[in-house]
């Protein structure tokens, strides 16, 4: 992350842009105040002290890939620019029926934009829910955007694996880290993630660059 880092060595604030659809947006939190880029910018400041980070939420619900990828060529180009991408990405477009190949063109897509940019990048893949019907289409569709990620060396948090690992060990904790749909994360979930994401934050804004994977956080029991 060397655009943020030299901003951040320089006074300024590491500006972060987080896309993507519901979880972004914050669907199933009860507030705006609890979505993950709401509580990612509350831990960061925690962790980097306040008025270090900005957060800018772009998240829109039910939007599918594409969709995101257009916004995202649009605002990586904004003024002031953002030194970070979070980008959450994937799930919608496998339960409105779209197709993996393009689900990987689409990531690869919005990846070289945000390189182009300038910016650094991180990739948040599908969630994992109870309802999946089909768990081998569905993790063909995480299969595309993991691999597209660590393929260009981008950082990725595999959320899908981090919540079916909660779900197998702790049920009853991995219930409470969703919404009444039982799709839809909650406050607590959305802790998790920002708990998952702020730690990755803070070692690239001090070393210039991060890994390729992040070590999940456990939800609340």
């Amino acid at each position: 992350m060397p655009a943020g880092v030299k901003a951040l060595k320089e006074g300024q604030p590491l500006r972060i842009l987080a896309i993507g659809s519901s979880t972004t947006a914050g669907a199933g939190a009860s507030s705006s105040d609890q979505s993950y880029p709401s509580q990612l910018a509350r831990r960061l400041a925690t962790l980097m002290g306040e008025g270090r980070v900005t957060v800018m939420n772009a998240g829109v619900s039910g939007e599918t890939g594409p969709s995101t990828l257009a916004r995202l060529q649009s605002l990586v180009q904004s003024q002031p620019a953002p030194h970070l991408v979070i980008w959450q990405v994937g799930t919608n477009d496998v339960v409105f029926g779209g197709d993996p190949t393009r689900l990987r063109a689409t990531v690869t897509q919005g990846l070289s934009a945000i390189a182009a940019a300038g910016a650094a990048a991180i990739v948040i893949d599908q969630q994992y829910f109870p309802g999946i019907t089909d768990v081998a289409r569905y993790e063909t569709f995480v299969d595309a955007v993991d691999s597209t990620a660590t393929g260009r060396g981008v950082p990725l948090l595999r959320r899908y694996a981090m919540m079916k690992q909660w779900a197998a060990q702790d049920p009853q904790g991995f219930r409470k880290t969703l919404a009444w749909d039982s799709f839809h994360m909650n406050d607590a979930g959305y802790s998790c993630l920002a708990e998952a994401l702020a730690p990755a934050i803070v070692a690239a804004s001090r070393q210039g660059s991060g890994g390729t994977a992040m070590a999940p956080a456990k939800p609340a029991r």
